[in-house]
C-alpha cells in the first residue's frame, strides 16, 4: 500500500496547479470544507438549544419524580421519606400535590395547576431562582405565579394588596345536582412572578401543600415525590436504586423522561437535520467524483507505464483511491478545524444573537466528542464511496 500511496501523494501535491485536474481537486476539497463545517456547526447548535432548555426545566423538574403508576395521586409516607433521606446520593425531598383550580381575578376567570409544595421545595428544584418580580414565598395564603398565568388573569402587581380567588374541587364531593358545593373557595395573594418556559408559565401556580390537601379534602395525599440528588450521584444508578425501593406500584422518572415527549421532537429534529445536511454533503462531493475521472484520464500516460512496469489493475485502481481518501480527509480535517474555529468564536463572541425579546442573547453552542466522531464518519464514507467508485472505473484498455 506504501507505493500507491507514495503516487497518489505526488499527485496530489504535483506543481502543475494550473491544471484542470488540480483546479478540480480544490473545489472538491472546498466542497468538503463547507459541508464538514456546516454539519459541524449545526450539529452544536442542537447542542447548544438542548443545553438551554435542559436548563430551563432544570429550575422546575427535579432530577427524579416518583409518581403513582396507576392514579394521579398516593398516600405520603413520611417514614419513606426520612429512611431516604439517609441516603448519600440524596439531598432533599418534597411531597408534592397538583389539582386543576379555578381562579378568578376582578372580571377574569382562568383555570391553573395549582401546585401545593412544602418549604423545601425551591431547594429541591431551584425555582426560586426563575421568580424575576417580587419573591418566592409559598405560605398560605401567598403564592407564586407564572407570568402566562398572571397574563391571563390581568394580573400585573405583587404582593398583598389584591386578592385572587380560588375555586378548588373536593376530592369527596359526588354531588352533581349542586356543583357550587363541590368547590371550596379561597383567597391566594401572588407575591412572586415566575418565567420558566412558556408551557409551565402559563400552566403553573405554586402554594402551600397542606392548605391545598385541605381545601381539595386529600389530607395526606400527594401526587408526587420530587427528589434532589447530590452533585456526585450516579443517577442512573441512583434511580434503579429507586425504583426497586418503591416497587412496581410506582413510577421513578428522571429529568429527561418527565418531559419524553419533547426531547423526542427536538432529537427527531437534530436527526432529519443532520440527514438533511449530510444529503447536501453527499451531493457536493459529486465534485470530487468528476475530480478522480477527470485525473484518470489525465494520467493515462502514467498508468500505461505503470501497467507495463507491472503493476496490476487492482493496484493502479488503489492509486485513484488513496487520491480520493487524501483530498476527503484533507477536506475533513480542514472543515473540522474551521467549524470548531466558528463554534468557539460563537461560544465566546455571540457572533449570531437571538435577536430582541429572547432569554439568551446569542445563540448557544456546544461540541462534544460524539459529534465530531460522527462527522468525521461521515465525511469519511461518503468519500471513501465516492473514490470507490471513480476507481472501480478505471480500465486500462479503455485509456489507450
Amino acid at each position: 500500500m506504501r507505493l500507491p500511496y507514495f503516487i497518489a501523494r505526488r499527485y496530489f501535491f504535483s506543481r502543475h496547479s494550473a491544471t484542470a485536474v488540480n483546479i478540480l481537486a480544490g473545489i472538491s476539497i472546498t466542497g468538503l470544507v463547507v459541508g464538514t463545517a456546516a454539519l459541524l456547526v449545526i450539529l452544536a447548535a442542537f447542542n447548544g438549544l438542548e443545553d438551554l432548555v435542559k436548563g430551563f426545566y432544570s429550575t422546575f423538574d427535579p432530577d427524579m419524580k416518583v409518581t403513582a403508576r396507576i392514579g394521579k395521586s398516593f398516600e405520603h409516607d413520611e417514614e419513606k421519606v426520612a429512611e431516604l433521606l439517609q441516603w448519600e446520593e440524596i439531598v432533599s425531598i418534597s411531597p408534592v400535590l397538583e389539582e386543576r383550580v379555578l381562579m378568578r381575578y376582578r372580571e377574569q376567570e382562568y383555570i391553573a395547576s395549582l401546585k401545593g409544595v412544602d418549604s423545601t421545595f425551591s431547594y429541591t428544584t431551584g425555582i426560586s431562582e426563575s421568580v424575576y418580580r417580587g419573591m418566592y414565598k409559598t405560605n398560605h395564603p401567598d403564592a407564586v405565579f407564572g407570568i402566562g398565568v398572571a397574563w391571563h388573569l390581568g394580573l400585573s402587581t405583587t404582593g398583598r394588596s389584591e386578592a385572587i380567588q380560588i375555586y378548588v374541587p373536593k376530592a369527596t364531593s359526588r354531588n352533581l345536582l349542586q356543583p357550587e358545593r363541590a368547590f371550596n373557595q379561597d383567597v391566594i395573594f401572588a407575591t412572586g412572578l415566575f418565567a420558566v418556559q412558556p408551557d409551565f408559565d402559563v400552566r403553573y401556580v405554586i402554594s402551600d401543600l397542606q392548605r391545598l390537601q385541605v381545601m381539595s379534602d386529600q389530607e395526606g395525599i400527594i401526587s408526587s415525590l420530587e427528589i434532589r440528588l447530590s452533585n456526585h450521584a450516579r443517577h442512573k444508578r441512583t434511580q434503579r436504586e429507586l425504583i426497586k425501593f418503591f416497587g412496581d406500584d410506582f413510577e421513578v422518572k428522571n429529568r429527561n423522561e418527565q418531559q419524553a415527549a419533547f426531547f423526542k421532537v427536538m432529537r427527531a429534529e437534530g436527526l432529519i437535520t443532520y440527514l438533511i445536511f449530510s444529503l447536501i454533503l453527499l451531493i457536493s462531493s459529486f465534485t470530487l467524483l468528476g475530480s478522480l475521472s477527470m485525473m484518470i484520464l489525465d494520467k493515462k500516460h502514467d498508468v500505461h507505464t505503470l501497467w507495463f512496469m507491472g503493476m496490476n489493475t487492482k493496484t493502479i485502481r488503489r492509486v485513484f483511491l488513496t487520491e480520493g481518501l487524501l483530498i476527503t480527509t484533507i477536506g475533513a480535517i480542514s472543515g473540522l478545524v474551521i467549524g470548531g474555529i466558528i463554534v468557539l468564536l460563537q461560544h465566546q463572541f455571540g457572533l449570531v444573537g437571538m435577536g430582541a425579546g429572547y432569554i439568551v442573547d446569542a445563540y448557544p453552542v456546544r461540541l462534544n466528542m460524539t459529534d465530531i466522531v460522527k462527522v468525521v464518519l461521515t465525511v469519511l464514507i461518503i468519500g471513501s464511496l465516492i473514490s470507490f467508485v471513480a476507481a472501480s472505473r478505471l480500465k486500462i484498455n479503455a485509456l489507450s
